[in-house]
């Protein structure tokens, strides 16, 4: 007589939580090219391997994570979708869909694409000093396209890089905040970086913006190595500047083929066609001569409504053209246009850093963009 075995209630449940747990923590893994995918739940039809309940890609020193993906073993294309994170040394891409292209080496990254960086640079300290110092650099836009046989990278759409002080072991909450206040700040149409060569290049409707400087041009080629940005095509800027080290600060506004500024540095050059306003700390500055401007305009209406009432008449105020006046307005009447742009040389920017704004430089004639 066959005798079967009963097994305890409790038995059965272990066995069936083993057996769920072994199925849980089975990966399936999969080559496209020379990247490694693996997921936890992955089928394959029609020559396309989909993959759900989390995805990870691996190639050389690089690493991606999405919720889910696509491999299409035709095209050669890989897709991630959602909360998608690609890691490498020092920096990381977030976005909300990316493509890699397996054959071109290619990646396409749409959805609120995110690139943190952390840089080190050299910089002057108030004493004059070089010092290292690191950076997080944030860059944010439409779409991220990264060609790594060439060591290019494009960013296309509403492009914004700001620049902050690195701070270890900063939470969220405190990384977040800090964004608020950057070094640096520049907002462009495009910006193609190429790493071999430590250049990059921001086209179209480009602002700069710095503790002490406010530049506008149609290009702005950076050059890391040599520490130094040049600005063309329409190269305008705003700068906070000192003569010397214990000079009151000045504020000038400066119109040029090309303006070259050294960040590092914070000196500025400026090369073909130069024309620039200066405001003195505690002169005619901008506001000043506004201010100025209308008061004179108060005393000789009432000077005129004074004459016209007794009979006579007061002889027009001459315009000041002597002195600190008059060799300010030679400067803006020297510049480009300048029945038309001398209220702005007068008026500058709202957000420009603290101070009252020297020439910023003068024409080099030998400095080259490239």
């Amino acid at each position: 007589m066959n005798r079967s075995r009963i097994r305890h209630p409790l038995v059965l449940a272990l066995i069936a939580v083993a057996a769920c747990a072994a199925v849980a923590s089975a990966l399936t893994s999969i080559m496209a090219g020379d990247m490694e995918i693996t997921s936890r739940l992955m089928t394959f039809e029609n020559n396309i391997y989909v993959a759900k309940g989390g995805i990870k890609a691996t190639r050389a020193d690089s690493t991606l994570t999405a919720d889910r993906g696509i491999y299409d073993r035709t095209l050669e294309l890989v897709k991630a979708i959602d909360n998608v994170v690609v890691t490498q040394p020092g920096s990381t891409l977030t976005s909300d869909y990316l493509e890699a292209y397996v054959k071109e080496d290619r990646m396409l990254a749409k959805g609120n694409p995110k690139l943190e960086r952390i840089v080190e640079r050299e910089s002057r300290d108030e004493t004059g000093v070089m010092t290292k110092k690191k950076s997080r650099v944030l860059l944010t836009c439409n779409e991220v396209e990264a060609f790594n046989k060439e060591n290019r990278f494009l960013a296309k759409g509403n492009v914004h890089v700001i620049e902050i002080p690195f701070r270890e072991g900063e939470t969220p909450e405190e990384a977040k905040e800090n964004e608020k206040d950057p070094t640096s700040d520049l907002v462009c149409d495009t910006l193609e970086l190429f790493s071999s060569e430590d250049k990059a290049i921001a086209r179209t409707d480009v602002v700069i913006k710095t503790k002490t400087l406010k530049a506008t041009g149609d290009k702005a080629i950076y050059l890391d190595r040599e520490n130094r940005m040049i600005i063309v095509g329409h190269a305008h800027a705003w700068q906070t500047s000192k003569e010397s080290a214990g000079a009151e600060e000045q504020v000038s506004e400066l119109y040029a083929s090309k303006i070259i500024y050294y960040p590092n540095e914070d000196r500025t050059i400026a090369v073909g066609e130069v024309h620039a306003t200066v405001y003195p700390k505690g002169q005619r500055g901008p506001d000043d001569e506004k201010g100025k401007r209308k008061e004179r305009k108060k005393k000789k209406k009432a000077r005129d409504e004074t004459g016209t009432a007794s009979g006579t008449a007061e002889p027009a105020e001459e315009p000041e053209t002597t002195g600190e006046a008059g060799e300010e307005a030679a400067i803006v009447e020297a510049g480009p246009d300048s029945a038309d742009e001398s209220a702005t040389q007068l008026s500058p920017p709202e957000d420009l850093p603290p101070g009252d704004y020297t020439p910023v430089g003068g024409d080099t004639g030998g400095e080259s963009p490239e």
